[in-house]
């Protein structure tokens, strides 16, 4: 895996968690608490209403109401089972702090009691002022819900001054729902947005590297076409009984290492050195020089691509089918003349023929008369080459 699509992962991975995120505080909506006492200092009914509570994620989203009651212990934590509470009037609703026991162990104290809600209030250890979802498995109907400390701490000073308190518990208006969509929108804008860059990235990366690839087969194609076009103007002979090349000191074909017999045919190279045909033409197709002067054959004949490994590449991948090719032999009476190994020595009567390439004709056909044989050791360049091939037959 690379680096891209490790950081892709990684944002994706991330998204998802934000996600599950914003999916939990949609499934955990606030609770409007409401409160409602006398104040002797106005001389009048005072209702506080705020939305500053969380339900428990099992208890019921339901309205409830209430006189507020709180245990009557040196805590008021009620996680004693015989905690008592400051009113069991119906409806009440109980005040615990939080803290010492689960929350289940307090919700069941006080429904135990009658009490038609539980309102837990948080404690400064454990971020007094925020409001957490609760867990309370097996508390059944009973209405639970978080409050900050701050106003747990309100509601007890006021109970403390025997000052009654009535509550109202409702679910809330849900103004974080608008922001939770809008964060779960974004997120999901996002995730299409990455998700159709990199399906988009690899559709370019697929259509670019067909492309290339039809180019270059279409290339291939064409040198194909250009090195067996370039490679049938060579000139052909076939060797007769007679010739030099037969005798004792006759010369062997230097791809496949094998003494010429009578009847092979052989390509002409235009260094002038010949070859077996069936050897010489795969040989060219791939390295395309001349095995004894390395000289570039089909550069001379005009096959010359840009660059040298598209042309490699694309006479190679032609190789097996000119080795199938059919053995195109010209007419016996041209090769009437006697010819060397190594060197080619044109006619004397031979006229130039016409076109745009001419080479110098070979003559096998052992004739005294009309020839010059040439020592293989004329070619200083390849004098110790030819002495390294001479020595496994003296």
């Amino acid at each position: 895996m690379n680096r891209k699509t490790r950081r892709v992962v990684s944002f994706l991975l991330m998204m998802g968690i934000v996600l599950n995120a914003e999916a939990r505080n949609i499934a955990e909506p606030n609770a409007n608490v409401s409160l409602s006492y006398y104040s002797s200092q106005h001389n009048s009914t005072v209702t506080v209403s705020c939305e500053c509570g969380l339900y428990g994620l099992n208890s019921p989203m339901l309205y409830a109401q209430g006189s507020v009651g709180f245990p009557v212990s040196p805590n008021r934590e009620a996680c004693d089972k015989n905690t008592q509470f400051s009113t069991t009037i119906k409806p009440w609703i109980a005040l615990i702090e939080r803290g010492n026991c689960t929350f289940s162990e307090k919700i069941l104290l006080a429904a135990k009691h009658g009490a038609a809600a539980v309102v837990i209030y948080n404690v400064p250890p454990n971020n007094g002022n925020q409001t957490i979802p609760m867990v309370h498995h097996g508390t059944g109907s009973t209405i639970a819900i978080m409050i900050g400390n701050e106003k747990g701490n309100e509601i007890v000073a006021l109970l403390n001054t025997n000052i009654p308190v009535n509550m109202i518990i409702d679910v809330g208006k849900k103004h974080g729902s608008w922001i939770n969509h809008y964060s779960i929108f974004f997120v999901s804008i996002s995730f299409f947005i990455v998700t159709a860059a990199t399906v988009g990235y690899f559709i370019f990366y697929s259509a670019r590297r067909w492309r290339l690839t039809r180019v270059q087969s279409q290339k291939q194609r064409k040198l194909k076409d250009e090195a067996s076009q370039a490679i049938n103007r060579l000139q052909v002979r076939t060797i007769k009984q007679g010739d030099k090349v037969l005798g004792p000191d006759g010369d062997s074909c230097a791809v496949c290492i094998e003494s010429y017999k009578a009847n092979d045919v052989v390509r002409i190279l235009t260094c002038n050195h010949f070859f077996h045909k069936n050897c010489i033409d795969p040989w060219l197709l791939e390295h395309r020089t001349c095995p004894m002067c390395k000289c570039d054959i089909l550069k001379s004949l005009g096959v010359a691509p840009d660059e040298e490994q598209e042309t490699t590449m694309a006479i190679a991948s032609v190789s097996s089918e000119l080795q199938r090719s059919t053995v195109q032999v010209e007419d016996e009476t041209r090769s009437d003349n006697a010819s060397s190994g190594y060197a080619s020595v044109r006619g004397i009567d031979d006229p130039a023929e016409d076109g745009e390439n001419t080479y110098e004709t070979i003559d096998l056909v052992n004739n005294v008369t009309s020839i010059e044989v040439l020592p293989h050791i004329d070619n200083p360049t390849f004098e110790i080459e030819e002495n390294h091939v001479r020595e496994p037959r003296s």
